[in-house]
């Protein structure tokens, strides 16, 4: 089967129609991100606090809502982009918390992650520690080739989300399909994550637009421009995803994937 080509643009263009069409989903952007960005609140007021109890009570309440609201946000968002992308309409009980039922897996997969990402600082620093001592003119190279490790890892496992409410895949065999597609997409997952960086720095300009205008101001300019953006950019990567959905579905070596949606 001949390689799909990657289409970023088209995955944008695609999610931006389907945003447009589905407003839905600024409204859980907006319910989910606030809930997340009050779990941080609730954090970092613990520190403002004389009393004990009330401050570990406020660091729990925060570190709750925090990652609760970020295992929301990702299936939500998956879910309405994998929706859309397949040209259907999603409803607000398909979103709500109480239907999150891949937090387990998800969860696991984000300390793979995390751990994957840990031994590559880990390396890296060891590495650095002896290019240091040893090399002190090249000190500089380890530093750099754990960075280029780093976001191979990162963008390897652009997909990871949409793999693991997808598929049936678990642990190492779910990394294993992310470098799969590295090999054989590389330079298509670059442009794409090249877009979606530019995307996510749009709020953060708007933020310091506001800020320079209107002191203060700043910070609810950058919230709100994300309620708008993370859509967009999860979409676009959900959108992406599809295109590239028939050739895992049938490269006989990404057959024991067992696509869920395959059996619907």
């Amino acid at each position: 089967m001949s390689l799909v080509r990657l289409n970023g643009w088209g995955a944008f263009q695609q999610s931006w129609a389907g945003l447009s069409r589905q407003p839905l989903l600024l409204a859980f952007s907006l319910c989910a991100l606030g809930t997340h960005l009050l779990g941080w609140a609730l954090f970092a007021a613990a520190e403002q606090v004389d009393s004990g109890v009330l401050a570990a009570l406020l660091h729990l309440s925060g570190i709750g809502l925090y990652g609760g609201s970020l295992i929301w946000m990702i299936e939500g968002f998956t879910l309405a982009g994998l929706a859309i992308a397949r040209g259907q309409r999603i409803h607000w009980h398909e979103l709500s918390p109480a239907e999150c039922r891949h937090s387990g897996r998800l969860c696991l997969y984000l300390l793979l992650l995390a751990a994957a990402l840990a031994g590559v600082a880990l390396i890296t620093g060891v590495v650095w520690s002896l290019a240091l001592l040893l090399l002190p003119s090249l000190s500089a190279v380890p530093a750099l080739i754990g960075l280029l490790a780093a976001a191979a890892v990162v963008i390897s496992q652009l997909f990871g989300p949409c793999l693991v409410l997808d598929t049936r895949l678990k642990g190492v065999a779910l990394f294993r399909q992310g470098v799969w597609l590295l090999e054989h997409h590389g330079p298509g997952l670059l442009l794409l994550c090249s877009g979606l960086t530019s995307m996510l720095i749009i709020p953060v300009l708007i933020g310091l637009l506001a800020e320079g205008l209107v002191s203060g101001l700043g910070p609810l300019v950058t919230a709100l421009a994300l309620v708008v953006v993370l859509p967009l950019l999860t979409t676009t990567v959900t959108g992406a995803y599809v295109q590239l959905r028939p050739e895992l579905q049938h490269n006989p070596a990404n057959l024991h994937a067992n696509f869920k949606q395959s059996d619907r």
